[in-house]
């Protein structure tokens, strides 16, 4: 027989579980009630440190909440990505990556999380054209010559990039791959070494944002060959697109997207895409990333993990097509 303890201490464990249920949903209804991290994990003044705070600044508007951007540069962006990976799913710690997150898996294999499975894509931000260059006093004028020389000798020529896993590397493994053609990498400390490495003539090419090496080809030190978008870049109208150079069409971007731990409740995810969609469609934030040489690709929840998983499966596909084995 049930005793009238048991009854009254099954309705003071319902009480206090319907408390608990009806507390913590408060809570999260009210979602935000403290400020918000948004976590980069490459230094500052990099084009996703940019990005993050222009975004930030427009979310603690809306939100009515402080958005930091804290910056936690090192090991090829993975201790930032491990930080936010650990952090409580909650939607106060959010991370702001680039291209380079589908690639740490292919090519660093042992990692303390799974980029994959241990992250939901908010939105993606923007996409990001580049341009190949080479020296201004270089033999090859066009992207016809480079791949024409590199066919002639294979593996003789070389190209720079930031590094292995770098959103240039990624672009350089999928030109050498369109254009059935093999290079050297040389990895360099950073983009602005790429480039000066090429003008110097120290190395032949490099892939690199539009904005990393206008300076220098508006000085007349770099001759840019071909940009990767759909279209000629605002930037440079009179570079021809490598999709106009190489059959069937060669397009690259590279990518930023906010990114949440795996387990952040839907809606909060929803309130995030919602808000943060809408200032990715302001006229003023569509300038700005247009001035550093990237464009809006603001998606749904659902079109950023679509995208998100065709980048992982193409990131896959590209390191096993280079040979190249995780580290």
């Amino acid at each position: 027989m049930i005793s009238i303890r048991m009854i009254m201490s099954i309705s003071l464990w319902s009480v206090t579980t319907l408390n608990f249920i009806f507390y913590f949903s408060v809570a999260y209804a009210q979602f935000p009630t403290r400020p918000i991290r948004i976590v980069v994990p490459l230094p500052a003044g990099t084009s996703p440190d940019l990005f993050a705070r222009h975004i930030g600044q427009k979310l603690s508007t809306v939100l009515k909440q402080p958005v930091i951007i804290q910056n936690r540069p090192g090991a090829n962006s993975v201790i930032g990505t491990a930080f936010v990976a650990k952090a409580s799913k909650d939607g106060y710690t959010l991370l702001n990556a680039s291209v380079q997150h589908v690639m740490l898996k292919p090519l660093l294999g042992k990692l303390e999380f799974d980029p994959d499975t241990d992250f939901v894509p908010i939105t993606t931000l923007s996409a990001t054209e580049m341009v190949l260059v080479v020296s201004s006093s270089s033999k090859f004028n066009s992207v016809t010559e480079l791949v024409n020389a590199a066919k002639l000798r294979p593996g003789e020529l070389n190209f720079a990039t930031p590094g292995i896993g770098s959103p240039a590397h990624l672009a350089g493994q999928a030109f050498l791959s369109a254009a059935n053609i093999n290079a050297r990498h040389i990895p360099m400390k950073g983009s602005t070494e790429s480039v000066v490495a090429v003008a110097g003539q120290q190395v032949d090419y490099t892939i690199t944002a539009v904005t990393n090496a206008l300076p220098l080809i508006q000085a007349s030190k770099l001759r840019a060959l071909g940009t990767t978008g759909s279209k000629r870049h605002d930037l440079t109208p009179a570079v021809l697109t490598m999709r106009e150079l190489i059959p069937p069409g060669f397009i690259y971007e590279t990518w930023q997207a906010l990114f949440a731990p795996v387990g952040t409740p839907h809606f909060i995810l929803q309130q995030l895409n919602r808000e943060a969609v809408k200032i990715i469609n302001e006229p003023d934030t569509r300038d700005f990333f247009e001035r550093n040489g990237s464009s809006p690709r603001p998606r749904t929840l659902a079109a950023s993990s679509d995208f998100v998983l065709s980048e992982s499966r193409r990131a896959i596909e590209l390191v096993k097509a280079i040979g190249a084995t995780a580290q």
